[in-house]
């Protein structure tokens, strides 16, 4: 048996939760801040009224949603309500109304956009309803109603390229009879194109004829290569949309909708992949940068763009250093990759495994830049294996939020903030549900640290600890990174001392320690469990069961839920990503995974074990869970797993890093 195991089983056998009362879990910091101002109930209490009803239906006028929101940014639900307030617009919205409502998020839809395009001409802005037209006509969405409408108005203002920009639209929507009927007003050398991509959506029976007269532009028009890739997968030929979306291309006419096209470069990469045309996944994944136009700021993008641009980053990236040999091209494309998104997990990831691919090339001062460049995050998983790599231990979370002192300004600012209100409101009321959710808008509306660090004062005022978690959290998926005692609660001294840690990291993923959290398919309390696991595991322990403590008792809902995870531990050897696996996914799952992609207890390498996870989720989660134990870790004074060895402790490695 290895150390490791060993040293894994002896985690499991030592794992003891004591059943202390709920009062326990109070925040235990030395200084309590002083007492809150005070400020006017009156005017947020009637908003959380109208939250509470406008929320609950989709069946409000544009009017209602829009007073609602235009008032109380930031609050939850609002993109479920400015979704619903959209598709409710109609012909003669009021104009401010309309016009403050798109301020802060453009249209989504036709409909938006002709709306807004209607309050500009009627507050006489003429450019800007031309602008919002041009951009109502380029939406596949648009209404037939709504498509007269604009094309009486601004028809005569109209030219070529606004046709060609709808016809791409509608063609990428596979909407070909729509856009059948505008061919004749787009621009003559794109004319044919268009006429070929309508063919091949409608399988036409002249579609050979057409396609043969375009084919030359099949690597410069990105929407011809995208049908012409539909069609011969549609059609059961499967490696020739492969071959075509390999061929070199540089787009002069790049997608209309850039999420669509990454999404069959994708799926055409992913097949190749699994077919082992390792190469020809490699040569379609890596030109994703010519969908978007030289100079694009990827992260800026919206999610589903930065979400498929990664995905075939990081596909072309470990193809190149796994598959094919070319560790100085996988470099590349993992820079591409952390630059994509606009996370700390993404840039780290990115960074990381770009070193790792740089080592592999024998360049070895730039794989020291990407280590050094990822390991300035050490809160986060591959920020904290690239310390290992350097041979440095993780940095122990700032003590306090005082670095991040507010004006007086800045302060009052805050008191007044509508979110903060709620937050205080709710939690005066025991609406604790309510006043969860208010939490984490609060946090993930904080754009600078002395807001985050006024906040962190607010979470212990109200004795709201996954306030703090979620503020440092929200930094980070942003870009920020908050990295402060106060985001890492503790559970009571009554836990083993050998599995701290690893019992905190779990925790603080689950419910971010939120002792009223449940989920959506029922998972409640501290360690987030499902009520059969808990009805099952306290009959395995010998105690009674209780549903309504899973929530009200955060020392009983730690008890069974920390017991439960010996039972995984135990399953798997000891093995600590195994074992968190199973508590997020389920053994059997993770069973399944292990005959798939081999056993990280033996000869596989366990970090691309982890990524190799095709729950998304639980891929992140035994990530998060793993992070969390190494800061955790390096919060203890003596602590014995205090060393430069922190992650691969937890991994079951060998070597550091």
């Amino acid at each position: 048996m290895s150390s490791v195991r060993r040293r894994a089983i002896i985690l499991v056998s030592a794992l003891v939760v004591g059943t202390a009362s709920s009062a326990q879990y109070a925040p235990q910091y030395a200084a309590r801040p002083q007492a809150p101002p005070t400020y006017s109930t009156a005017a947020v209490g009637y908003a959380l009224n109208d939250w509470r009803r406008l929320r609950q239906s989709s069946g409000y006028s544009f009017g209602d949603y829009a007073r609602f929101l235009n008032s109380n940014p930031d609050w939850p639900a609002e993109t479920t309500m400015r979704r619903w307030a959209e598709r409710q617009m109609r012909p003669g919205e009021h104009g401010s109304t309309v016009i403050a409502f798109f301020a802060r998020n453009k249209p989504e839809t036709g409909n938006g956009w002709a709306r807004l395009a209607d309050a500009h001409a009627a507050a006489g802005r003429m450019a800007e309803a031309m602008a919002a037209a041009r951009e109502a006509w380029a939406s596949p969405n648009l209404s037939a109603t709504d498509e007269q409408a604009i094309w009486a108005r601004y028809g005569s203002s109209m030219v070529t390229a606004d046709h060609d920009r709808r016809a791409d639209a509608l063609l990428f929507a596979k909407k070909a009879d729509d856009a059948a009927r505008f061919a004749p007003m787009t621009s003559p050398n794109r004319r044919a194109a268009f006429a070929a991509r309508v063919a091949m959506q409608q399988r036409s029976p002249n579609v050979d004829a057409l396609y043969g007269a375009v084919i030359g532009s099949v690597t410069s028009d990105a929407g011809l290569m995208m049908d012409r890739a539909r069609y011969l997968r549609e059609t059961g030929r499967e490696n020739y949309a492969r071959d075509l979306a390999a061929r070199p291309h540089n787009f002069t006419y790049r997608p209309a909708d850039p999420e669509r096209f990454y999404e069959m470069l994708l799926l055409l990469a992913s097949g190749a992949a699994q077919d082992r045309q390792f190469n020809l996944a490699y040569n379609i994944a890596r030109q994703v940068d010519d969908a978007l136009p030289p100079g694009t700021t990827v992260s800026a993008q919206p999610l589903g763009v930065r979400d498929e641009y990664t995905s075939l980053a990081w596909l072309a990236g470990t193809t190149a250093l796994d598959r094919i040999g070319q560790a100085s091209n996988a470099i590349a494309m993992f820079d591409r990759y952390a630059r994509g998104g606009r996370s700390l997990q993404v840039l780290t990831k990115g960074q990381y495994w770009a070193g790792r691919a740089a080592l592999a090339a024998g360049r070895y001062a730039e794989a020291n830049g990407y280590f050094q460049r990822a390991a300035a995050y050490p809160e986060l998983f591959y920020g904290q294996l690239a310390l290992e790599r350097l041979g440095r231990s993780v940095t122990t979370p700032g003590a306090s939020v005082a670095s991040y002192a507010a004006t007086p300004a800045q302060r009052s600012a805050f008191a007044n903030n509508s979110l903060v209100q709620a937050v205080r409101i709710l939690g005066q009321q025991g609406r604790s549900t309510e006043q969860s959710l208010f939490v984490r808008a609060l946090a993930e509306s904080l754009t600078n640290d002395a807001d985050r660090g006024l906040a962190v004062d607010l979470s212990q005022q109200i004795r709201r600890n996954d306030l703090a978690v979620w503020i440092s959290r929200a930094a980070r998926t942003d870009g920020s990174m908050f990295y402060v005692r106060q985001s890492y609660p503790t559970l009571p001294a009554t836990l083993s001392p050998n599995v701290w840690s690893l019992a905190h990291g779990i925790t603080r993923q689950e419910s971010s320690f939120d002792p009223y959290a449940q989920s959506h398919v029922g998972a409640r309390g501290m360690m987030q469990l499902m009520p059969g696991t808990a009805r099952e595991q306290a009959g395995k322990m010998g105690v009674g069961y209780d549903a309504t403590r899973l929530y009200t008792d955060p020392a009983y809902n730690v008890m069974l839920g920390s017991a439960y995870f010996q039972r995984m531990l135990n399953m798997w050897d000891g093995n600590v990503p195994l074992a968190v696996a199973s508590y997020n996914a389920g053994y059997g799952n993770v069973r399944k995974w292990v005959a798939r992609y081999g056993d990280p207890r033996g000869n596989v390498d366990v970090l691309k074990w982890i990524e190799a996870i095709p729950f998304v989720e639980t891929k992140g989660y035994v990530q998060r869970v793993i992070e969390n134990s190494v800061v955790y870790d390096s919060m203890r004074s003596g602590s014995p797993q205090q060393a430069s060895f922190h992650v691969s402790r937890y991994l079951g490695k060998s070597r550091p890093g």
